[in-house]
């Protein structure tokens, strides 16, 4: 069985990679505002919805675009199709059950004009070797304990610091577990936890136990 799991890098100003993250993650947030603002000028005027694939063909000759790595670019016009498909199925949620909501959903929302925006990386563009991950277009390498399932590389923003995630995938074996153990957990009124089993064990009441610690 194969799991997903993530290694998380902290990336103050002090560190090396800190000016190509900064850097990278500012021309993300150019191209997801750039992208935002024709997607939105077309739904407001045309009520129209332009999707990931025509977007790209409109913006991958754009400086913008190609101020980045174009598979890089393609996944923040990803992004940007994903919050826009999450808008209208909330219109439409909004629009049965308008008493869950605050107020009508409101359309995705440009990045501040001084933010940062995600930056993705696949397993095409960052490669694994001698125990190094390895970004595209540049020297900079980042030390890694990963060595192999590489998914993707991630720069996300956090405030004053940046944290690269190197997403991969484990192989760990198949737990296979006894079916004739079984354990019964009863929340109640009178007692907080009865859990019971069918092995014999004595039957335990967590309330007792409880106010006995708080009392």
């Amino acid at each position: 069985m194969f799991i997903t799991r993530v290694e998380q890098h902290q990336i103050k100003q002090t560190h090396l990679l800190w000016k190509m993250c900064d850097d990278l993650c500012f021309k993300s947030k150019n191209l997801y505002n750039y992208a935002n603002y024709i997607v939105r000028q077309e739904f407001i005027n045309n009520n129209e919805w332009i999707r990931y694939n025509s977007l790209d063909k409109m913006l991958k000759h754009e400086e913008v675009y190609k101020e980045l790595p174009s598979q890089t670019s393609q996944q923040i016009l990803r992004l940007l199709d994903r919050n826009w498909k999450s808008f209208f199925q909330a219109i439409k949620d909004w629009s049965k059950n308008k008493e869950k909501y605050l107020g009508k959903p409101k359309l995705p929302k440009y990045k501040k004009k001084n933010g940062r925006n995600i930056v993705i990386f696949t397993n095409q563009q960052c490669k694994i070797k001698d125990g190094y991950i390895k970004f595209p277009k540049t020297d900079l390498k980042l030390k890694t304990k990963v060595t192999e399932g590489l998914q993707q590389v991630r720069i996300v923003p956090k405030g004053s610091i940046y944290i690269i995630e190197v997403v991969y995938k484990k192989e760990i074996p198949d737990i296979i577990r006894e079916s004739n153990r079984v354990v019964g957990i009863d929340l109640g009124l009178d007692n907080f936890v009865t859990m019971v089993n069918n092995i014999g064990e004595t039957p335990m009441m967590m309330y007792k136990i409880l106010c006995k610690a708080f009392y």
